[in-house]
This record gives C-alpha cells, structure tokens and sequence, in this order.
C-alpha cells in the first residue's frame, strides 16, 4: 500500500459512518459552538415512561468548535448507554482498515481512465492540477473512493477534519464506564461505501467537483440548520438536491438505513436502559427521517 493511498484510508476510516459521501459529506464536519442556543440537534424520545435520546451529529470538526452544545453533556450524563452509528473502535482496526481499501481500489489490473468516461477523467484532472493532486496516484482508486478523498482532503484544508461529535463521545464513554453500542457492522459501513454512487460514477464525480468550489456557501448554511436543530433546513440544503439528482444514493445512504435502524430503536424504548443514540444530523430529516417515523408509530418527539 502506497503512503497516499494509506493517507487516504486512514482519513475515510476516521470519519466512517456513512455521513462520509459525495458532496454530502461536508455537512459532517460543519458545527459552531451553539453556547447561546435555544434549541440544538438533541431530541427526548418516549413512550409511557421509557425513554432515551436521540442526537443529529457532525463525524468531523475542528478544534474551535469545541465545547459542544452542553445539551449533549446533560444527555449524557443520564444515560447508561451510548450507541452510534457503528463501532468506531471497530473501524479504526487494521483489518476493516485493510477491508475498506480493498473494497475501494481496483485489484483486477484496471485503472480509473479506463473505468470512467473522458468528460468526467479530464474534469478530474483539471481540478487534481488546480488542487495538487497525483493523477497517478488516483489510478488504482475507484470512484467512491476518489470522491472520499478529494473530499476529506478539502475539509483538512479547511481545519474540519479532526475527530467529530460521534468520537468524542466515544472517548468520553470509556473513560466513564459506560457501555456502547452501533446500529451497523463495520461490513455494513464498508459494503455502503463500496458500492456508493455504482452504476453513476462519472455523475458522482462531476458533482463533487462542482460541489467543492461551492464549500463555503454550503457550510453556511449548514452550520445555521445545524446549530438550531432546524430540521427543515436540513431537510433543503442536504437532502433536497441529493433526493432530486441521486435518488438511489439517497436511498441507500439514508432512507434504507434509516428503515433498518427503526426496529432497533423501538427495541432500545423497551429496556430499562436510558440510552443517547448519536446519527449523523440527515437521518433525522424529513418525512422518512428517523424522527418522523417514531413519530408515526406513536412515540412521543420532542426537541432537547
């Protein structure tokens, strides 16, 4: 393994829990300290007197955004459970590490000029000169895994890529002693992102690139939505035009999901464990948001 491609892994693997894709991984990493909020992206969840927490995150931040919103700090001082969206621990081992670049790298001797369509390849490449990027070096990558890492590469640049929302709290439940759980396998998370964008890989690509020019306008005004837990502004900025263009990515990487983690919270609201579940801050959004569908099945929803 080269050291750009290992780079490359380490990053995606830092950051995995699926908020890491396309152009739509920018919202991970876009948080402010919300010291002065009303309201954040905290939500009670309860049905007679069970009850637990669930949180919208960012997987990515910079030092500055911390401390986090002390919401998040007096949920989890109740709670005896933390479960995220994955095992972090998991994800960060050499072998789903050593999983994930198999899964994102061609190994049957093609490259990515040979896989994807001219338009896209020169597209890339002018934006690879422009950004320093080694052509050379993106060859042996797929296309899900081209986009991650020009992606990731942006948010470092932008001081947005160091351990997230998800993370530390991870940290914090260890040095508490308190348990911790994922909604996914690490194979999940992997399989999600090796086949993201499949079958519209030039599309994939030529969006991200437009997209990355457009980072700060997009950060604005995902930090806004974000900070006050305005679940229709999410709604409009990261979702609204994924569902439009991509909408078997939106499928996949949300409402499927989503779909599948229902269950497993309905299950958690049965025990007598006062759990903070933390999801990436789209999975809450929307009609077929994690949020709206408890709400459909009788539970009561109610901002933090």
């Amino acid at each position: 393994m080269d050291n750009y491609s290992r780079g490359s892994t380490n990053f995606i693997a830092k950051a995995m829990s699926l908020e890491i894709k396309m152009r739509y991984v920018l919202l991970i990493g876009l948080l402010l300290p919300c010291l002065s909020c009303a309201e954040t992206s905290l939500w009670r969840v309860s049905k007679g007197k069970n009850q637990l927490y669930i949180g919208g995150t960012v997987h990515l931040l910079s030092k500055s955004d911390y401390p986090l919103p002390d919401e998040f700090e007096q949920a989890f001082r109740e709670i005896d459970l933390l479960v995220l969206e994955a095992d972090l621990d998991a994800l960060s081992k050499p072998k789903a590490q050593a999983q994930l670049l198999k899964s994102l790298l061609y190994t049957d001797g093609s490259t990515l000029k040979s896989r994807i369509k001219p338009k896209a390849y020169k597209a890339l490449e002018r934006y690879c000169k422009t950004a320093g990027f080694s052509m050379a070096a993106m060859q042996k990558m797929k296309p899900a895994m081209v986009v991650l890492t020009l992606t990731m590469t942006e948010l470092k640049r932008l001081g947005l890529a160091g351990a997230g929302v998800d993370q530390f709290f991870l940290d914090k439940a260890k040095a508490k002693g308190k348990k911790t759980a994922g909604l996914e396998s690490a194979e999940t998370q992997i399989s999600t992102l090796e086949n993201m964008g499949k079958g519209r890989e030039n599309e994939l690509i030529l969006s991200t690139i437009k997209e990355l020019k457009q980072t700060p306008k997009f950060m604005e005004d995902m930090k806004k939505a974000w900070r006050t837990g305005n679940l229709v502004d999410l709604e409009q900025v990261g979702i609204k035009t994924m569902r439009a263009e991509f909408p078997e990515l939106n499928k996949s990487l949300l409402i499927s999901r989503n779909n599948t983690w229902i269950p497993k919270i309905k299950a958690m609201l049965t025990t007598p464990e006062r759990e903070l579940i933390l999801v990436g801050a789209l999975h809450l959004a929307g009609e077929e948001g994690v949020l709206a569908q408890l709400k459909k099945q009788g539970f009561a929803v109610e901002q933090y």
